[in-house]
C-alpha cells in the first residue's frame, strides 16, 4: 500500500474498555480551555503539556516509555490505516488517519504560524519521537468517504464515548483498500484544516521518519470554518481607526455585531464591549487585521489574545480596557485558494469542526 506519499502505520493509542479510553483522551475545545493543573494519572494531555507549560518535553518521553511498558498504551501489530466516525448532535463525521510524507507537497497549509508555537511542537516530537496529535486536512478533489463503506459495517476496534458524542476507530490491513485510499489521496491536494504549526514543526525533522505526517484526512463538506476573534489591551476605540480611511457603520450591541460579520468575509466589527463599529475592507478580514490593522498600531504578536467567540472577546475587550475585532468567517473556498495558490492567510485566522478525539490514534517511531 505504501506508494511513497501516503502510508500505513502502526498506530499507538489507550488500551482498555469504552470507559477508559474515553476517561484518558479528550477533544480540544474551539475555547483552547485552561488544561487544570492536576491531570488525572493516565491522561494524553500528560504527553502534550510538558512541552508548553514545563518546558521540558523529556518528561514527556519518560511517561510515553512507561506507559508503553505498563501496557497503558499499546501499539497494534502490523501497518494500517484507521477509519474514524464521530457522531454528535446527529451528525455523523468520517475520516481516515495516514501518514502523509511532507515532502511530496500533498498536505498544504493555508495560514501562517508563530514560530514560538512551532518550536514547541517540534522539540515535542523531537524528544518523545512521535506525534501525539494528528493534523487534520481535507479532501479537494475526489472524496475519500465512499471507499470505506465496508470497513463501517463492522464493530469498530476502538470506541470512546463522552458529553453525547461518540468516538469509533477501525484500523484496516486489507491490501487492495489501503491501496486504493492512498490512490485516492495522493492524487490530490489536502488542505490543512487543524494542525499548522504541527506541520510547520514536523517538516523541519532531522529525521526522515519524523516528517511523516499523522493526518486525518475528512471530506471537504464534513468541514465546518468559523472566525477566530482578536483581543488588544489597553487601546482607545476612536484612536483604534484613525488613520484608517474606511467608513464605519454603528452598531447596536454583539448580536447585530455578529450579524453584520455574517454578511461577508471581508466585514470586521471594532468594540471596546460598549460601542461596536462596523468597517468592511474589502478583503478577508484577517488579512486585513494583519497587513493593516496591525502594523499601522505597531503591535507585536504577543500584545493580542484570540478567541474564537464574539461575544467573549467582546466581553474581553471590555475587561481589558481594550478593543476587541470581530471577524467574519473565512469562506471554504477562500482557505482552500489560499493553500493551493501559497497566498497564506495570517495565523489564526479561522477555526474548525470536527476537532479529532486526541489519543485514541497516535503515532510513534523508533
Amino acid at each position: 500500500m505504501d506508494n511513497g506519499v501516503i502510508r500505513p502505520f502502526r498506530a499507538v493509542g489507550f488500551r482498555g474498555s469504552t470507559d477508559i479510553v474515553s476517561s484518558r483522551t479528550y477533544v480540544p475545545d474551539v475555547s483552547w480551555s485552561h488544561v487544570p493543573a492536576e491531570l488525572p494519572e493516565h491522561h494524553v494531555l500528560r504527553l502534550l503539556e510538558p512541552a508548553f507549560r514545563d518546558d521540558d518535553p523529556q518528561t514527556a518521553a519518560r511517561t510515553a516509555a512507561a506507559w508503553l511498558d505498563d501496557g497503558v498504551l499499546g501499539q497494534d501489530a502490523e501497518p494500517a490505516v484507521y477509519v474514524s466516525r464521530t457522531v454528535e448532535g446527529g451528525q455523523e463525521t468520517v475520516g481516515v488517519m495516514v501518514l502523509v510524507d511532507l515532502a511530496a507537497s500533498r498536505l498544504r497549509p493555508h495560514e501562517d504560524v508563530i514560530a514560538a508555537y512551532a518550536i514547541r511542537q517540534a522539540r515535542l516530537a523531537e524528544a518523545t519521537r512521535a506525534h501525539w496529535e494528528p493534523i487534520t486536512a481535507y479532501t479537494t478533489a475526489e472524496p475519500v468517504t465512499p471507499l470505506l463503506g465496508a470497513v463501517l459495517a463492522r464493530s469498530a476496534d476502538h470506541v470512546a464515548k463522552a458529553g453525547g458524542r461518540t468516538d469509533e476507530v477501525w484500523a484496516v490491513t486489507d491490501p487492495e483498500l489501503m491501496a486504493a485510499v492512498a490512490a485516492r489521496l495522493s492524487a490530490q491536494s489536502l488542505v490543512i484544516a487543524d494542525g499548522h504549526h504541527r506541520y510547520a514543526a514536523w517538516r523541519t525533522s532531522p529525521e526522515p521518519a519524523g516528517r511523516l505526517a499523522l493526518t486525518l484526512v475528512l471530506d471537504a463538506p464534513a468541514v465546518t470554518v468559523g472566525p477566530i476573534h482578536r483581543v488588544v489591551a489597553d487601546m482607545d476605540l476612536d484612536e483604534a481607526l484613525k488613520g484608517l480611511p474606511l467608513p464605519t457603520v454603528e452598531l447596536g450591541d454583539a448580536e447585530e455585531a455578529a450579524r453584520y460579520v455574517s454578511v461577508g468575509e471581508s466585514r470586521c466589527v471594532l468594540t471596546d464591549g460598549h460601542r461596536f463599529l462596523g468597517v468592511d475592507a474589502y478583503e478577508c478580514a484577517s488579512r486585513w487585521v494583519e497587513d493593516v490593522f496591525t502594523p499601522h498600531h505597531g503591535l507585536e504578536s504577543d500584545a493580542v489574545e484570540y478567541d474564537p467567540d464574539l461575544a467573549s472577546a467582546a466581553r474581553a475587550a471590555e475587561e481589558a480596557g481594550g478593543v476587541a475585532l470581530l471577524l467574519a468567517t473565512p469562506q471554504l473556498s477562500t482557505v482552500t485558494r489560499a493553500a493551493t495558490t501559497g497566498r497564506l492567510l495570517p495565523h489564526k485566522s479561522s477555526w474548525f469542526r470536527p476537532k479529532p478525539r486526541v489519543g485514541m490514534v497516535m503515532r510513534r517511531w523508533e
